[in-house]
């Protein structure tokens, strides 16, 4: 998706937000077909379509099949779901703080365990980045990112720092790898599985502070892994939600 088109997408979010917020749920819960929608804000139904994906996936909606979309009223009041498209400064933003990231660490190293996720050998050389997502100043999220060193030679990870947009838009635009989809895994932490995180969480010596970490593998547009991501996540600062639509279950 070019610039265009995600600012128009955002753009119709926000008015169909608008629109759903001036809704009396007393009334009604049920938004206005595609066709509707389209031309109550004058763009195609693709991008009407788009939006709504979104919003299902969020649970802000439910679309029944032969009966149409409904607004998901206490969905409305979760701002930190997790869904496709959230990455991590929207993911702050939407906790009521302003993001900012600190890299850390920037070395190569070989893949060793992480080879198999990656698609290398054991021995083959990743690029290992080392950073910090702060709220509001304070550290909320360490992430310890690998890419194939040999793949992604002509990336300069300190740029990142100051990037305004998220980690894929910097690759895409730096060697334009495209990164388009990924599977997260969710599991329970602790501040001393890695050393670094009890620094930067400032957790008391002996002590330990529980997180949770998120495993993310993301995959380019020719369905091959680029990008291995472990984030470990402050939860006292970082509220994470998934709302499930169980009708279609």
């Amino acid at each position: 998706m070019d610039q265009r088109e995600q600012s128009l997408q955002e753009r119709v979010r926000q008015q169909i937000m608008e629109l759903i917020h001036r809704m009396d749920f007393e009334y009604s819960t049920r938004l206005l077909s595609e066709n509707q929608l389209a031309a109550k804000f004058q763009v195609s139904r693709s991008t009407i379509r788009a939006v709504l994906m979104e919003l299902e996936t969020e649970g802000k909606i439910i679309r029944r099949h032969g009966s149409g979309t409904y607004v998901n009223p206490p969905a409305l009041d979760v701002e930190t779901t997790i869904y496709p498209r959230v990455n991590m400064y929207d993911l702050i933003r939407k906790n009521g703080y302003e993001p900012s990231l600190k890299i850390l660490s920037v070395r190569d190293g070989p893949a060793g365990e992480r080879a198999q996720k990656l698609n290398l050998f054991p021995f083959d050389w990743i690029t290992e980045i080392h950073s910090i997502y702060q709220a509001d100043g304070h550290p909320c999220m360490y992430c310890i990112d690998c890419v194939d060193a040999k793949r992604f030679t002509d990336m300069d990870w300190k740029k990142h720092e100051d990037y305004p947009g998220s980690i894929y838009d910097f690759i895409r635009q730096s060697v334009g790898v495209d990164i388009t989809w990924d599977i997260i895994n969710i599991q329970a932490a602790h501040s001393g599985q890695i050393p670094a995180l009890q620094e930067c969480f400032s957790v008391p010596k002996g002590e330990n502070k529980p997180v949770v970490r998120l495993e993310i593998t993301n995959f380019d547009n020719r369905n091959q892994p680029s990008l291995l991501g472990n984030i470990y996540i402050d939860t006292d600062l970082i509220r994470l939600n998934i709302v499930r639509d169980l009708t279609k279950l």
